[in-house]
């Protein structure tokens, strides 16, 4: 913990919108993410479609960017960057070429693997210092939420 971390008063974050309480905590963890993806010059948004490629191949591009929020220009940037490093692959459908899905190639698919166990070894600093019980009840939280608040996702 950072001395700027330690002297923060106590309480501070008990009196903020539940809005920026997500804000705040999604740039603490994104700072965990990006340190890992530095070393391959990748962001954590970066790394974030290469996880949802993961575990979701094959969707439509625009699908990936509707689940993870990003829009359309970014996302574009965003597979560019992992398409030239050998990492995501796109194929244009038969149907209709306009339309792009996305896979991991097999060096992508290491890739984050690796940054995956890497995520594992550092969970603890992550999730500061919460117990599995407590991250399981904020996960079980923060996906109701998304489905309520997220996209109505018709096309996979």
């Amino acid at each position: 913990m950072s001395e700027v971390e330690s002297n923060l008063p106590k309480g501070i974050y008990e009196d903020i919108d539940f809005a920026v309480l997500v804000q705040i905590a999604g740039r603490m963890i994104a700072q965990h993410v990006e340190a890992i993806g530095k070393e391959a010059a990748l962001s954590a948004g970066h790394l974030s479609v290469l996880g949802m490629i993961h575990r979701k191949p094959g969707l439509v591009q625009s699908v990936y960017g509707a689940i993870l929020a990003i829009n359309d220009a970014t996302l574009g940037r965003y597979v560019d960057k992992l398409e030239d490093q050998g990492l995501v692959l796109r194929e244009r459908c038969d149907d209709d070429r306009r339309t792009v899905r996305l896979t991991l190639t097999d060096a992508g698919l290491g890739f984050i693997i690796d940054v995956r166990t890497r995520l594992a070894e550092i969970r603890s600093e992550v999730t500061g210092g919460l117990g599995p019980s407590d991250i399981s009840v904020l996960q079980e939280n923060l996906v109701a939420f998304l489905t309520a608040h997220g996209p109505d996702l018709q096309e996979t």
